[in-house]
């Protein structure tokens, strides 16, 4: 063998030792690919140890974060969470994820993309089996919550983000707030797409969405579980599908699992939350018919009525099916076109005067709460 022919065959194994270096180098890479196996939501209050799907009732000035809870794998390792938060408290379990920055580096970094789930129609009247689609949710873009896996959590409506006004209910104070997150692995920060990625459950599973619920600031008298309300489609229902649904009814909740689970309203819903924190009792006594008259409501006997007498916040008039919960008080003490009410009737419920409500009819019933409905 020459000394060329022994030169080619060195460079030649040379050569084969380095690919093969690299195909094992690449295989052992690729088999350590993480896998995004679920991601989840939670919320952590500012100043509180845990993070978690549910941190109850919060008021409006509390700065609450979501963050993502992350589930990955590498090859045939142990799966592992990552999470900006070191302490959660997720389905049962208590853990302690490993932090954001254990993510492998070397496969690139993550990016989040955050959504409201609110509802896809304000309201709708008459609702059943062939257009109960309008009682779902939409998945709706929050890109002021940015790209990183947590985010101060957004109190801002995105379902009318097509109108060039708000709708008036969207704009109160306090509420539920659910998120869906998508979670993405990059290669490179110019990428356009992830090489992976994986979402938490969406619109489809809203029934299953964790949800931050923000208390309201609300007249005494008033039951503050009424913000649950807030931001929700008000919806009525056509005879014969309120309460089960009624033949062919498509969705998996009842029209009545639906106001339990405060992802619908009915208008009848609001008022009773508003009284007495259950949307499905009717906390009421009999009903007393009052007229407009002379910028008050009067009763029958054209008789004006008192706050704090004849009526109180927390009770309602009702007229055409639809329900306005009384506020607040203009400050003479007495029914007026002045006082504020919360009116619900196909679209969020939202606050207005008395006076609004005599212009679209002169005669309503009184629907006083009977005290101490459980």
């Amino acid at each position: 063998m020459s000394e060329d022919t022994r030169r080619v065959l060195l460079v030649a194994a040379v050569l084969v030792l380095l690919v093969a270096v690299v195909l094992a180098f690449w295989r052992r890479h690729e088999s350590l690919r993480p896998q995004l196996l679920q991601a989840a939501v939670v919320f952590w209050v500012a100043g509180e140890e845990w993070a978690s799907e549910d941190v109850g009732p919060r008021q409006p000035q509390e700065r609450v974060w979501a963050g993502v809870l992350l589930q990955f794998r590498q090859g045939k390792k142990p799966a592992r969470f990552l999470c900006p938060f070191p302490k959660v408290r997720w389905l049962g379990q208590e853990l302690h994820p490993e932090p954001l920055a254990a993510w492998p580096s070397a496969y690139g970094f993550l990016k989040a993309q955050w959504f409201t789930l609110e509802p896809a129609f304000f309201g709708w009247e008459g609702v059943n089996a062939g257009s109960a689609e309008k009682l779902g949710y939409g998945e709706f873009a929050a890109p002021e919550m940015g790209s990183e896996l947590k985010a101060p959590v957004t109190s801002e409506a995105h379902n009318d983000d097509f109108l060039t006004q708000p709708v008036a209910g969207n704009t109160l104070i306090g509420g539920v707030t659910r998120l869906k997150v998508k979670v993405g692995a990059y290669a490179r920060p110019q990428d356009l797409l992830p090489w992976a990625s994986v979402s938490s459950p969406g619109a489809r599973e809203v029934a299953e969405v964790p949800a931050l619920w923000r208390l309201a600031e609300v007249p005494e008298g008033v039951n503050p579980r009424v913000s649950l309300a807030f931001r929700r489609g008000v919806f009525s229902f056509a005879p014969g599908v309120w309460p089960e649904g009624g033949p062919g009814w498509p969705l998996p909740l009842s029209p009545r699992e639906l106001v339990a689970r405060q992802l619908i309203m009915t208008p009848q819903a609001v008022a009773a939350l508003a009284a007495v924190g259950d949307p499905l009792v009717e906390p009421w006594g009999p009903p007393q018919r009052l007229v407009a008259g002379n910028g008050l409501w009067l009763s029958e006997g054209e008789r004006p009525l008192r706050w704090r007498y004849d009526v109180a916040p927390g009770d309602a008039v009702s007229w055409s099916g639809r329900w306005a919960v009384l506020w607040a008080d203009d400050g003479n003490g007495t029914l007026d076109f002045a006082d504020t009410v919360l009116l619900a009737w196909m679209q969020p419920p939202r606050l207005l005067t008395l006076g609004e409500v005599a212009a679209a009819t002169r005669s309503v019933e009184l629907r006083r709460v009977v005290r101490g409905t459980p």
